[in-house]
């Protein structure tokens, strides 16, 4: 018949008990470490997807202001050029009104100063050509119509050496 050896039901008695003793012990709880562990690592995977997906908005977001930046940046520069070049242009209109402004007058007291000077010359003219004249008659030509007389015909004299130095020049 069957020899039934108990060493060896008492060592699967043995490994029964123990093996029971681990599930309940050590299985369990090491299979509940082991699912928190993976849903935590799920957890972090989510975490991580949504927060690279965060910066990733965040990303496009900045190089969107920054490109709008740059885009206001160079509108400001230009902006800046243009009132520049204005201001540059309105302030060369008016140095060039002031120039011209200058020259008119400047061409208006030349004008006068010529008229001054040559109302000088026909006054100390005609005074030579009465005291000329006097001495010449050896009487006084000190009236008004005799100076009259006398600056008629010096203008008369005048005008045609004014003709004369025209016509040489």
């Amino acid at each position: 018949m069957v020899d039934i050896n108990f060493t060896i039901v008492a060592q699967v008695i043995n490994f029964v008990i123990l093996l029971g003793v681990l599930a309940k012990f050590a299985y369990k709880p090491l299979l509940k470490a082991m699912e928190d562990r993976r849903l935590r690592i799920i957890k972090d995977m989510d975490t991580a997807e949504h927060t690279r997906l965060d910066a990733e908005a965040l990303k496009k977001e900045y190089g969107e202001q920054l490109a709008n930046a740059r885009k206001e940046a160079s509108g400001i520069v230009d902006k800046a050029n243009k009132i520049a070049q204005n201001t540059h242009d309105e302030m060369l209109g008016q140095v060039q009104q002031e120039k011209e402004a200058m020259m008119v007058a400047a061409q208006e007291k030349i004008e006068q100063e010529r008229q001054k000077a040559l109302a000088d010359v026909r006054a100390e003219v005609i005074e030579l050509s009465t005291k000329i004249a006097s001495k010449i008659l050896e009487q006084k030509l000190d009236t008004p119509e005799d100076q009259a007389m006398v600056a008629k015909i010096a203008d008369a004299t005048l005008a045609k050496r004014n003709e004369q130095n025209n016509v040489e020049a």
